[in-house]
């Protein structure tokens, strides 16, 4: 299993960063992996609420299910890919959202697994990820604070 964490501060309100991060129809905005995204449940957003989400990585289009796993509004939501997704056989991430001097730290906490025969790229997987997922926080920084 592979872990890393990065974060980024954000020039707004924690309340303005959890709502548009943690609101999956807003992922294509910010994630370049996701083409679209769809809440499925139809309760108010909490533990347990599902959402699907459609895109491309490594050339292949997929359709992915998702679970919320934590939800501490405003400071804290994690999901969990309830399937097998392209190269990972299990993949979470938390998001924590902290005050800091009048705007919001976002700390972005991923831990996958690789499907067993390429188990050995993890390491990899790991460096490119983090680097994409940088970017992707970064062009969310960049939407929050254009308003």
């Amino acid at each position: 299993m592979q872990k890393f964490t990065l974060s980024v501060f954000i020039n707004r309100s924690q309340q303005d960063v959890f709502d548009f991060l943690s609101d999956p129809v807003n992922l294509p905005k910010w994630d370049s992996d996701f083409e679209s995204a769809e809440w499925i449940s139809s309760d108010a957003p909490g533990i347990g609420s599902i959402y699907r989400a459609s895109g491309k990585r490594l050339g292949s289009e997929k359709d992915g299910i998702f679970e919320i796993i934590q939800w501490d509004h405003p400071n804290r939501y994690g999901y969990k890919a309830k399937e097998r997704m392209f190269l990972f056989e299990r993949a979470e991430i938390a998001i924590t959202l902290k005050p800091k001097d009048n705007g919001t730290e976002a700390t972005f906490e991923n831990q996958f697994e690789i499907i067993g025969r390429l188990k050995f790229t993890e390491g990899f997987v790991a460096s490119m990820g983090k680097k994409r997922i940088e970017g992707n926080l970064n062009a969310a920084k960049r939407l929050l604070e254009a308003g």
